[in-house]
């Protein structure tokens, strides 16, 4: 029988499906879960030693001859510490030491608790990888002990042999009572050597809804884009991108609209088989919408790194290789798609409308990228200047840049000037008023000819309206939003910029063929807009473009021009 404690349970498991076989095993209480449910478990080889210090130098050397890995466990505190040596010895020697300490309750950490030391981390540089297991109260505590489990065993053998430890807490000793351990999810990492192309294009055949979803990507890949355009057509599968992905293809889709429009029913019906990602961070809420723990399906990462990417929580396998080896070698001259479940994405894309959109930084976004020339590169600062620019698209040769992984206010500006100062084309920064005045400083540095920014002045942040508002929060102004009185005019008149300014639609496309136009200096357009009317005029657009909320438009335009006989006969049409 196994032990009931849940983080135990998953750690065997996954040792099961990473093929480690052999445990040496030192007395305690706190480990005791973890050795008695693996001592009678035919899987395992088990050896018992006292003393921590000659368990781990008799593991080291097991592994060593057997050149696997083996796994030594203790107790908590400074039974712990005892595995130091060894560590060490195996770091530098590249053997694959598995350390899996047991630890206690970590807010009792510090506060008068005997045998409670720090485990976290605590052979730091002598282990290619560490981890700390927390007590697996719910489903997200599962996702995520599984996830570091796996990441700490594939590092055993990548990029070189190692050590590595996994700290795991045992609150409670449970009982064993569990017969059976449930399997838990493997993932496993594929180096570009071990790519088998035959097999994974019966994969892939085999899938009937693919989808390929690209993230942000510094490069303009043109080799990438070929690629995706050629696999695109062999598979039954949808490319999903925005404007940060920096590829353009007939078939591809900007899907970042449908981010807070689509509802959950409609995406019921769009769950794919198989997600493919390529890229870093993506933007759009329809990630969260894949991540829901309902759906089930395969989870496939494309990274040269081979780095863990488990933005789905599905994640089952890693390609450690560039994307166009990738797709290179599932490329299939037989294969053909049928493209029905790129349909099912184009039609409701091409549902959404962009009406009433009144004089707010939503229209003043709009009217921009549709303006933003060919071959120019353009930053987006944070938020709604990514989220709102990723609604519309820019020219296929248009470079995009957005500071979104770790998505601060900080920085764009300078970030801006950087990428303008290594090009010669026109580049434009598409900026919020706070994220402007925030990196004000580097304000001096804005003297290429070349630099054109767009500054939405609201005078206040307008995410906080959007998720807030004067309702919830009627002192948003003072604190929360920031409130100023600050015009981006005053803070560069004696710099050598062209400033313009635009309070209306009028003044704004003036201002904007300004911007697009050479000039023998930089260019500022400082816009004003209203926040109340900018957090309404996006929340309104979302609204409008639920699937319900359109069917209900279509319903009273067609009872305003059809008869009531005509429309009880489309009823009775589609109800067939």
């Amino acid at each position: 029988m196994y032990s009931s404690v849940k983080n135990v349970q998953i750690l065997i498991s996954l040792l099961k499906q990473h093929n480690i076989k052999y445990f040496v095993n030192s007395p305690g209480s706190r480990n005791t879960p973890l050795v008695h449910s693996i001592e009678n478990d035919p899987d395992f080889t088990c050896f018992s030693i006292v003393d921590e210090r000659s368990a781990a130098f008799f593991a080291l050397g097991l592994s060593e001859a057997l050149d696997e890995p083996v796994c030594v466990t203790c107790t908590a505190a400074t039974a712990t510490c005892n595995y130091a040596p060894a560590m060490k010895e195996a770091y530098e020697r590249n053997i694959q030491l598995v350390a899996l300490t047991a630890d206690r309750e970590r807010y009792e950490l510090f506060q008068m608790k005997e045998q409670l030391i720090n485990q976290v981390n605590m052979y730091n540089e002598f282990v290619k990888y560490a981890i700390d297991v927390p007590e697996v109260k719910n489903l997200d505590d599962e996702l995520y002990a599984n996830r570091i489990i796996n990441e700490a065993l594939l590092e055993l053998n990548h990029n070189g042999k190692g050590p590595i430890q996994i700290n795991y807490s045992v609150v409670d000793w449970g009982k064993f009572s569990v017969e059976n351990i449930p399997k838990q999810r493997v993932i496993s990492r594929i180096e570009k050597e071990e790519i088998n192309s035959e097999e994974l294009k019966k994969k892939l055949e085999n899938k009937s809804r693919i989808i390929f979803y690209i993230g942000m990507d510094i490069s303009k890949n043109d080799e990438l884009t070929k690629l995706l355009n050629i696999v695109e057509k062999q598979y039954n599968c949808v490319v999903l991108c925005d404007n940060y992905s920096n590829i353009d293809g007939e078939h591809f889709i900007n899907a970042s609209v449908l981010g807070e429009c689509i509802t959950r029913n409609e995406i019921d019906k769009m769950i794919p088989d198989l997600v493919i990602t390529i890229g870093t961070v993506f933007y759009s809420p329809l990630r969260n919408y894949l991540a829901s723990k309902k759906y089930n399906f395969e989870h496939w990462h494309i990274a040269v790194d081979g780095v863990i990417n488990d933005a789905f929580k599905k994640l089952t396998t890693v390609f450690e290789c560039l994307p166009v080896e990738f797709l290179n070698a599932i490329q299939n001259e037989s294969g053909n798609n049928s493209y029905q479940y790129y349909k099912q994405w184009k039609d409701r894309i091409d549902k959404v409308q962009y009406n009433n959109l009144g004089f707010s930084n939503f229209s003043v976004i709009k009217d921009f990228c549709n303006k933003v020339p060919e071959n120019s590169i353009v930053h987006a600062s944070v938020l709604n200047a990514i989220r709102i620019s990723n609604y519309f698209g820019f020219k296929d040769s248009v470079k995009c840049y957005a500071n979104v992984g770790a998505d601060g206010i900080d920085g764009a500006l300078s970030t801006f000037i950087g990428e303008a100062n290594a090009t010669d084309k026109l580049s434009f920064l598409l900026i919020g008023d706070l994220s402007f005045l925030y990196d004000l400083n580097s304000i001096d540095y804005v003297d290429k000819n070349n630099m054109r920014i767009l500054v939405i002045n609201n005078y206040a942040g307008a995410e906080f309206y959007k998720n807030f508002g004067l309702k919830m929060i009627p002192t948003l102004d003072k604190h929360v939003a920031a409130r100023h009185h600050t015009k981006v005019k005053n803070a560069i008149l004696s710099k050598n910029i062209e400033y313009l300014k635009a309070e209306n639609q009028e003044e704004l496309n003036a201002g904007l063929k300004k911007l697009v136009k050479k000039s023998d200096k930089p260019i500022i357009l400082e816009v004003f807009t209203d926040a109340n009317t900018d957090a309404s005029t996006l929340k309104k657009f979302w609204s409008d473009n639920k699937i319900e909320n359109l069917q209900g438009k279509i319903k009273k335009i067609l009872k305003k021009v059809l008869s009531e006989k005509q429309v009880d006969k489309i009823k009775k049409l589609l109800k067939r």
